[in-house]
């Protein structure tokens, strides 16, 4: 029956539109009822055709020019234009006759939001839930949105949780739900409050779903991959089920069980170039480098500017020896995106493996520049320092290093080595006997870059010592 409502309805409407515009076109003049002047104007505004939906409001002033309703919807246009103050300006004519009018107070609301003045906008939809006797769970619905416009997110999720126990099928309010607790971290909280929607729908592959994506930011994978098998025997056609169940076999390493759930969501034509990178990535972590390149590659080639999936073909092409294309597709993926630390750091290690240690500097100095300040890379870079004799850069770099990395043995071993190669064999002694009684195996990593020490009387005392 509510289809062939909707049938009839729309059916109404276009014959209503055709001939309001017709009549435009021909510049004739015809009489309307009320009722059809709001609906011409609801469908314009919701359409985003406002030059129509002003001409629609000129009939409105000519044939209705008192008519209360018609102005509230006026006030909604000026708003949707801008002209707050002046939505304003003619909401407050109609104050006095419209107060126990929610729509009024839901109108003035979403002036006033659209203002930034969200307090006063939770102060009118909260008179649009006094007056009204029906429809509670959209007035909710725009009360969670003014509550996350202050960050106020408990309360708008118990508006949101309202609105839901008003109708549990509302999708909006589903997902809105699961922004908030998305963005306040209670994951706990959103499995506790779907699990609660779910016992009032079980058949709602919403509710289904975000309690899966609960579950998964919770770590709770097992769960997870429950609630999306929930969502694809309720809706088998629903995409991101698919591809939210296969990420989540991504982080149990069931790599490729996570390729099948992924290629079943391409079926869907939706983030292919995003898909074809996950698959990439999966083969990738198979070390299956040349299925990896292959899928790296149709991702770049939907998407161009997909700087992850150049870096991601440049490691697949390393792995299988083609040097020279591996440094040109780590390039491209600079280019994109010249100020990501990691990139430039994977560039580096490149660089490295391939004996361009001048180029290498450069691209370690970039990635220390764009952020990159993990561990592994004050290591690396301090280790081809070394490996090249350039004792002032290799000084420099293991001091930077500890700086933010004070408590690291194998930095402190190249502080120890840089010492010695310096001349200040007592200080390099020091630091490296405190280094060898927390971590002896670090001999080896000294006696790598300062095979002198083999000579000197004190390493060999302190290797026999160890042993």
């Amino acid at each position: 029956m509510e289809n062939l409502d909707d049938q009839f309805y729309g059916k109404k409407l276009s014959a209503l539109t055709t001939k309001f515009e017709n009549m435009l076109e021909e510049g004739s003049a015809l009489y309307y009822e009320v009722d059809d002047l709001d609906e011409l104007l609801e469908h314009y505004m919701v359409h985003h055709k406002l030059e129509l939906a002003f001409k629609v409001v000129e009939i409105a002033k000519n044939q209705y020019p008192g008519n209360q309703q018609l102005k509230i919807k006026e006030a909604e246009l000026l708003s949707l234009t801008s002209k707050h103050r002046e939505a304003l300006d003619l909401l407050e004519e109609v104050e006095i006759l419209e107060n126990f009018n929610p729509e009024f107070h839901i109108a003035k609301a979403t002036v006033l939001s659209q203002c930034g003045e969200y307090h006063k906008a939770i102060d009118s939809l909260n008179l649009a839930l006094d007056c009204a006797s029906d429809e509670h769970d959209m007035i909710y619905m725009n009360l969670a949105v003014e509550y996350q416009n202050i960050e106020n997110y408990p309360k708008a999720v118990s508006f949101l949780k309202k609105a839901l126990y008003a109708d549990p099928t509302n999708e909006d309010a589903l997902y809105e739900l699961a922004y908030c607790f998305e963005l306040s971290k209670n994951y706990s909280e959103a499995v506790s409050t779907f699990n609660k929607i779910i016992d009032q729908a079980p058949y709602n592959e919403h509710a289904w779903f975000n309690l899966g994506a609960s579950y998964q930011a919770l770590g709770e994978f097992d769960k997870a991959l429950v609630a999306f098998d929930y969502v694809i025997v309720i809706d088998e056609n629903f995409h991101a089920a698919y591809f939210n169940k296969a990420n989540v076999l991504v982080r149990l390493k069931k790599y490729k069980d996570a390729i099948e759930l992924y290629k079943k969501a391409l079926a869907f034509e939706i983030l292919d170039s995003l898909i074809f990178f996950y698959i990439g990535d999966c083969y990738d972590n198979l070390e299956d480098h040349r299925n990896a390149l292959t899928w790296f590659e149709k991702a770049i080639k939907k998407d161009a500017e997909m700087a992850d999936a150049w870096l991601g073909a440049s490691s697949s092409l390393d792995m299988l020896s083609r040097e020279l294309e591996a440094l040109e597709y780590a390039k491209k993926a600079i280019k994109i995106d010249p100020e990501n630390g990691d990139y430039w750091c994977f560039m580096a290690g490149l660089q490295v493996k391939y004996d361009l240690p001048n180029e290498s500097i450069n691209s370690f100095e970039k990635a220390i520049e764009h952020g990159y300040l993990l561990e592994d890379i004050w290591e690396d870079y301090a280790q081809l320092c070394l490996s090249i004799k350039n004792d002032v850069r290799a000084t420099s770099v293991v001091e930077r290093g500890l700086e933010l990395h004070q408590d690291n043995k194998t930095l402190q071993v190249y502080r120890s080595i840089t010492l010695y190669r310096s001349n200040k064999e007592d200080e390099g002694f020091e630091i490296l006997v405190q280094v060898l009684m927390q971590e002896p195996k670090l001999i080896e990593e000294f006696i790598l870059f300062y095979p002198k020490g083999m000579e000197l009387d004190e390493i060999q005392f302190l290797i026999e010592s160890m042993n």
